[in-house]
């Protein structure tokens, strides 16, 4: 249903699914390894062999969209080992509720970055938290992370460094060896993210220059978001659950907007419990790198995007298993409660 409703959606507003389906000049006249290539171009080196042999335009969504699936699975078995099986009250799992969340499932089914992109984040964590490192899935979760979104890679393995660097389960020794053979990565991923920004090098006014042109030219789309006016706690509340219903004004937008109450309605609760038991809340390491993720996200994201539509498909690569992470903290304050 979702890769029907994305391939309609797609030829409804000419999106990018047309150009990685080859239906653009930019790709006109260019071979194979032409686009062999970190970025858009390593979408249309994938794509190159499907479209050459006749493919059709709606059956690259289904292809897409059946890894999309897969990385909802690897999310679910995911989730299972984190939450368990303490959501479940009166033989129903409300953990399941998350799974239909129809905002992931809508651009997963798309033929895009994010189908690849949400199956290799949901492969990482899912290898956190077996501690499984070797498997074919992170192996390869982590090369298309890196290749299609150098940016989401720096900023996954930022959160993953933070997490190491501030664990005392570590020596000090061990944790500065750890930084020291990272940061040869993070500098690598840094000069990929500026080489296709165009920003080019480090330069902290140029920086600034190219983050408010792209917020800027959000200007003119259907729904901009004025960020630049706003404060930087409004930045990441517009982020993270927006649109809301004094937004809505298509169908799309109030699907959203009841899909960010309830997502809302869980940090809030979450809040509440790390409020009132915080020093008894158990924050596990997945749910640490989870958190992290989306804290690192969160800071650079407002700084380049205005559109609430963009903030819909953004969210996916990491809201998801934030969401787990507070649903986890739930079921422990809960538990709390109880026992008080």
């Amino acid at each position: 249903f979702f890769c029907i409703l994305s391939y309609k959606f797609a030829v409804l507003h000419h999106s990018d699914a047309y150009l990685y389906w080859f239906n653009s000049d930019y790709v006109q006249n260019k071979s194979w390894t032409d686009f062999f290539n970190y970025g858009s171009d390593f979408i249309l080196f994938l794509n190159y062999p499907f479209v050459k042999i006749g493919i059709p335009f709606f059956v690259g969504f289904l292809l897409y969209g059946t890894i999309g699936f897969f990385g909802i699975l690897k999310f679910i078995k995911c989730s299972t080992l984190v939450i368990g099986d303490k959501l479940i009250y009166k033989e129903l799992n409300f953990l399941y509720l998350i799974f239909l969340l129809p905002n992931l499932h809508f651009w997963t089914a798309s033929l895009g970055k994010e189908a690849l992109i949400f199956w290799g984040i949901a492969s990482v964590f899912y290898a956190f938290a077996t501690k499984n490192y070797k498997t074919f899935s992170f192996v390869v979760g982590s090369l298309l992370i890196l290749l299609i979104r150098p940016h989401v890679a720096l900023m996954l393995l930022s959160a993953i460094t933070l997490l190491v660097l501030f664990d005392c389960h570590y020596s000090l020794k061990k944790r500065i060896a750890f930084f020291a053979f990272v940061l040869t990565f993070l500098s690598m991923l840094l000069y990929m993210v500026f080489q296709l920004s165009d920003i080019r090098y480090w330069n902290w006014q140029r920086i600034v220059y190219f983050n408010n042109y792209s917020i800027l030219s959000f200007k003119n789309s259907g729904s901009y978001v004025p960020m630049l006016d706003y404060n930087y706690p409004y930045k990441l509340f517009s982020f993270l659950f927006r649109p809301l219903f004094y937004d809505a004004n298509s169908l799309y937008l109030i699907l959203a907007s009841i899909e960010n109450s309830i997502v809302l309605f869980i940090f809030i609760f979450a809040v509440y419990f790390v409020v009132r038991y915080y020093k008894k809340i158990i924050f596990t390491t997945w749910m640490q790198a989870a958190f992290l993720f989306t804290l690192v996200a969160c800071l650079l994201y407002v700084h380049r995007y205005a559109n609430l539509g963009i903030f819909m498909r953004t969210k996916i690569m990491f809201q998801p298993f934030t969401l787990i992470g507070l649903l986890a903290i739930i079921t422990q304050g809960i538990s709390l409660q109880k026992k008080s």
